[in-house]
């Protein structure tokens, strides 16, 4: 049985596609910070067309900035979303580091585990 091939499930018409990672950075609707979620955000709000510490629908802004300056770099020409955003690139590195990081470090716990359960099996062969 091959899942993918299957069209239906207990009476449910289903299609299964394979999962698609995101290549955009996520940016949060609250703070325009990168990488979470406006639910999961506790910080300021920060408006991402002003940067003034209010909600889109409470801006005073409602027509396109002829010159906008990103809220997360400073610089003028550009909104916080915009994928060529310094400060964007400089958050990447960042989590891409503590990504690789951070599965160095279990990969040493699994070791580290692997080796303590081989040094329990020697002893008790031992004894």
């Amino acid at each position: 049985m091959n899942i993918y091939n299957e069209r239906d499930l207990w009476y449910f018409k289903t299609k299964l596609e394979t999962y698609r990672r995101k290549t955009k950075a996520t940016i949060c609707y609250n703070c325009s910070g990168y990488y979470h979620a406006t639910r999961n955000c506790h910080l300021r709000p920060k408006y991402i067309k002003c940067g003034g510490e209010h909600t889109t629908r409470d801006c005073s802004i409602k027509e396109k900035l002829p010159e906008p300056k990103c809220v997360n770099c400073g610089e003028l020409g550009h909104l916080a979303a915009w994928k060529g955003c310094k400060a964007l690139s400089i958050v990447k590195n960042l989590r891409s580091d503590s990504l690789k990081k951070a599965a160095r470090k279990r990969q040493l716990k699994r070791r580290r585990k692997q080796s303590k359960q081989e040094e329990r099996k020697r002893e008790r062969r031992q004894t």
